[in-house]
């Protein structure tokens, strides 16, 4: 045991001369001597170490920082207001508070996210971070409780994460009367992960600029050496997609809808969708450029109730109140073409009812037409040799005119008709 001692007392000694503390600072502020005697009080200790942190990818746990500076490490229960940061490599050093609050958090104002308690407050300071905020809502099994909430065409980007929202302050959506995360412009929808609200006419625009609140564009389509094909390169630039889900059956109602989109019509004309083909240039590959593409496919067999391009229109009380036109074409070599792909192919190129459903006239895949009447809306003359297309027929005041061949018409005086 006193080897043990002797020996410890040795060391000590060179231990203590091996390290570099820092000079205490003494009651009179004035740096005190380190010397024979001096005795540290736990004063003269917080002094000479008030204000300096050494961390090595290590952690300061508890300690007031002003104004510091991370390079690696953890800092854990600090206040870091007032430090910096330097996000990436090369990047310029800004506040750490600034770049945290570039996206709000409404967990950071105070929400408590727990189902029961009103996160109004929270909620409103979150969005008032910024004139078309970037807000956050984490995630909450519980989800968020609401008093009033927001009104539901409040600008910003919300995330709503798939957080379950209650209260009144989401209005009624199961009556059209949906506030918060419901659409404005169709207040019966709820929107469950991510919401833009945005306002691109608050802008100021230039002359002959269009103002768009979200753009998003592919660069062209090129071939590519690194396939193993270079001149077969398919992209999109835009793929949406989902399945209709299971669960349907007689009596279900369970509808799917890969787009929806809504233009509420007030005091100004609009349209609902555009799309433009520009030919700027002339297309070589010989294939056919389309404005719109309808396709399928499925297994043999899977025939169901579809259709191709289905165009309707109600009074919301369902009364009268018609397109005013449903097609309209203009500008092409061939207005419609319809094809039977079969021989077999059985069907209609063309099919009318009337208001009961019953059927007025028709146009079979052979080609045969059938129809209450027939109007011919111009009358004229044909000219003693010229030409005609076998099959056309012409009237005037006096004749009926049929063309059985080229050259050629056939007569009869419509006096001769009863």
């Amino acid at each position: 045991m006193r080897r043990c001692i002797l020996l410890f007392a040795l060391v000590l000694p060179s231990l203590a001369l091996a390290q570099t503390a820092p000079q205490p600072i003494g009651p009179n502020g004035l740096p005190s001597a380190i010397g024979s005697g001096v005795i540290w009080t736990p004063a003269m200790w917080q002094a000479a170490f008030e204000g300096y942190v050494t961390t090595d990818g290590g952690a300061a746990k508890n300690t007031a920082l002003t104004n510091p500076v991370f390079t690696g490490g953890r800092a854990s229960g600090t206040d870091l207001s007032a430090g910096t940061v330097t996000p990436f490599s090369g990047a310029s050093a800004v506040g750490l508070g600034k770049r945290l609050g570039e996206t709000a958090s409404v967990r950071d104002f105070g929400a408590a996210a727990d189902g029961t308690t009103a996160d109004d407050t929270a909620v409103a300071k979150a969005f008032a971070t910024a004139l078309v905020p970037d807000v956050n809502f984490p995630y909450s099994s519980a989800g968020y409780a609401l008093a009033t909430g927001l009104a539901n065409n409040t600008l910003g980007t919300w995330h709503l994460n798939g957080n379950l929202f209650s209260g009144a302050g989401v209005g009624t959506p199961e009556t059209g009367g949906g506030l918060f995360n419901s659409t404005y412009t169709n207040p019966w929808n709820v929107t469950t992960n991510l919401k833009w609200e945005f306002d691109p006419a608050a802008l100021r625009q230039k002359d002959h600029v269009t103002n768009q609140a979200v753009s998003l564009e592919c660069r062209p389509n090129r071939a590519n050496p690194l396939n193993p094909n270079p001149n077969r390169n398919w992209v999109a630039c835009i793929y949406r997609g989902m399945d209709s889900g299971t669960g349907g059956g007689p009596g279900t109602s369970i509808s799917s809808e890969i787009d929806n989109d809504v233009l509420n019509l007030s005091s100004n004309s609009a349209t609902d969708y555009e799309i433009d083909v520009n030919f700027n240039g002339k297309v070589l590959d010989g294939g056919w450029s389309r404005g719109i593409f309808l396709t399928g496919g499925g297994g043999t067999g899977n025939n169901t109730n579809s259709v191709a391009l289905d165009i309707m229109h109600v009074a919301y009380d369902n009364s009268w109140l018609p397109w005013t036109t449903g097609i309209s074409i203009r500008q092409t070599t061939n207005m419609i073409q319809l094809y039977r792909t079969q021989a077999v192919e059985a069907g209609y190129f063309l099919q009318t009812f009337d208001q009961n459903n019953a059927e007025t006239s028709h146009l079979d895949k052979n080609g045969y037409a059938a129809l209450q009447g027939l109007q011919l809306l111009a009358s004229s003359t044909p000219v003693a040799g010229t030409g005609c297309k076998k099959g056309a027929i012409n009237y005037d005041d006096n004749y009926l005119y049929v063309c059985t061949s080229a050259l050629t018409y056939k007569k009869v005086a419509l006096s001769a008709m009863q």
